[in-house]
């Protein structure tokens, strides 16, 4: 058949379809931004996206929808962007990738004490929102909240503040709006009835619950609704170094199980240095100004600065391990007597030093996305493992073993492993280990990293047997993380969820997914699905 005989694409349309639903303006047809939506903080894809697309009305996101399920052009969504497990990667041809970035309204409902964001809004940017009015959603946000989204840390899980009390991010909603792949829109929990707003996520089976962590497989997020609190008034800080990861783990596990701490990490020494490397890069005054606003009282503001100035930027240059714990209350009284007890856990284990690092983070939790180079410039690539705390000595030992054997190969390819460890609520621990690797930039980070601080990061060549020893790497901390009963976060299209599921619960996943996507157009790929 020759070429003029062949039938024009069914999805040829599909760009100019969608340019009449959002505006010309917001529709992403350039080779620049397609290879940029194709490329995550690890790595690009062997699939370019066809177009981006981004609504600006959950109305638009429900009509884009219904226009590339009539195409059967697949559908990948892109919050915040931090993703490194493949998460809003393409792996089909045609694929059209939706970015929130528009979808920012925002209500608040004092009287009954929830908020609804639409899943373009940033934990950055719903934190000031409420606390405008001393209100705050228990689990308040990553690390990575200026970029980091609502909708992305429901679709993927998210860990930080908040999480030693509250838990992970999915344990302060109360439903959620989901586009389904016929462009339907389904309302979970209470706003699932007639006349119902969304204050209360528990009626009937838990709806919500099946959308949450399935990586955009099963629906696309358009609402997110959480709970709220006041904003507790009370703060206090401590901070220790340890001899070795064991002692650290010992300490944090035990003070885990006290349920006092708001918020904690731990850091091993390389990663201490990324921390403090933040803190640096900062304006003097500017970080200065941060902790003193965010003091209690200007004595209390005045005393914090001196301790940050006397103790210097170096306390911890030369410890080995440390951990960091924040604790809240109704008072800083409250606050205090919380971490006397983490102390006396601590001390047992380890000595104290200057709080500086977690005072830091209290005045500016949300960084830029400093961390997607090393301190040197080198590429970062983390993963991780969320270990029962009777099975996390043994991992820790695994590692360590592990890390041992590979030593003189990583040297040789200018790869290093950092960790991060951190607890959530009282039953359960991320092992975090993070690649930093000597290799060229990509479009990524050029266009990600703070375009201010760029040009003096150092640079490095192309580098595919560093490449390489990280991913072979990364399959064995895999395999000890089955070994070790490990579940994940941020699953995306990178860690085994279906693979290593029992027969029952895998069965019951494909099955939904059938019923909910038959045509298998919602992020392909993700969880292990077609």
């Amino acid at each position: 058949m020759s070429t003029e005989q062949l039938e024009e694409p069914q999805n040829s349309h599909v760009p100019q379809q969608l340019a009449n639903v959002v505006g010309a303006e917001y529709v992403l047809l350039d080779d620049e931004s397609r290879a940029f939506y194709s490329t995550d903080v690890y790595r690009q894809a062997d699939i370019l996206t066809t177009a981006v697309v981004r609504p600006g009305s959950v109305e638009e996101l429900q009509e884009i929808v219904r226009v590339c399920a009539a195409a059967n052009c697949p559908m990948v969504v892109r919050g915040g962007g931090a993703s490194y497990t493949d998460g809003y990667l393409p792996v089909r041809d045609n694929t059209i990738s939706i970015d929130t970035v528009r979808l920012k309204q925002i209500t608040i409902d004092e009287q009954d004490m929830y908020v609804t964001a639409e899943v373009g809004v940033t934990w950055a940017e719903l934190d000031a929102a409420l606390k405008e009015k001393g209100l705050r959603t228990p689990f308040w946000g990553p690390f990575s909240g200026l970029a980091a989204t609502v909708g992305g840390s429901m679709s993927h899980y998210a860990v930080n503040y908040g999480s030693g009390l509250y838990g992970i991010s999915a344990e302060s909603l109360t439903g959620m709006d989901i586009v389904l792949a016929s462009g339907e829109l389904l309302s979970t929990g209470s706003a699932g009835g007639k006349d119902n707003t969304p204050y209360y996520r528990f009626y009937g089976p838990d709806l919500t619950g099946m959308f949450v962590g399935d990586a955009g497989a099963l629906g696309i997020k358009a609402r997110v609704s959480m709970r709220l609190m006041n904003r507790p008034e009370g703060f206090a800080a401590c901070s220790f170094g340890f001899a070795d990861g064991e002692s650290t783990l010992k300490a944090m596990v035990e003070i885990a199980r006290l349920g006092v701490v708001s918020q904690n990490f731990g850091l091993d020494p390389r990663q201490q240095k990324t921390a403090l490397t933040r803190m640096e890069s900062a304006d003097p005054l500017d970080a200065a100004k941060s902790v003193f606003l965010s003091a209690r009282n200007p004595l209390d503001g005045f005393i914090q600065i001196a301790k940050m100035g006397l103790a210097g930027r170096n306390f911890l240059k030369n410890a080995s391990y440390s951990a960091h714990f924040s604790a809240e209350g109704l008072t800083n009284a409250e606050a205090r007597a919380k971490i006397a007890e983490v102390r006396a856990i601590a001390r047992k284990y380890g000595a104290e030093v200057a709080n500086s690092i977690p005072v830091y983070f209290n005045a500016e939790p949300f960084m830029e996305l400093l961390p997607i180079l090393g301190p040197n410039g080198e590429r970062w690539k983390p993963t991780h493992g969320i270990i029962a705390f009777s099975r996390l000595l043994q991992h820790h030992a695994d590692f360590e073993a592990m890390l041992d054997e590979y030593r003189e190969r990583m040297e040789a390819a200018g790869v290093q492993l950092t960790r991060m460890l951190m607890f959530f609520s009282t039953n359960a621990f991320i092992y975090e280990p993070t690649f930093l690797w000597e290799d060229s930039q990509t479009i990524y980070h050029k266009k990600v990293y703070p375009a201010k601080l760029l040009p003096d990061v150092q640079t490095h060549p192309d580098n595919p047997e560093g490449r390489a020893l990280v991913k072979e790497i990364k399959q064995r901390i895999q395999e000890l993380c089955i070994k070790n009963g490990a579940c994940h976060m941020q699953i995306g299209k990178d860690y085994p969820y279906l693979e290593t599921r029992k027969p029952e619960m895998a069965g019951l996943v494909r099955n939904l997914k059938r019923t909910l996507d038959p045509n298998g157009l919602m992020n392909p790929g993700a969880l292990g699905l077609d």
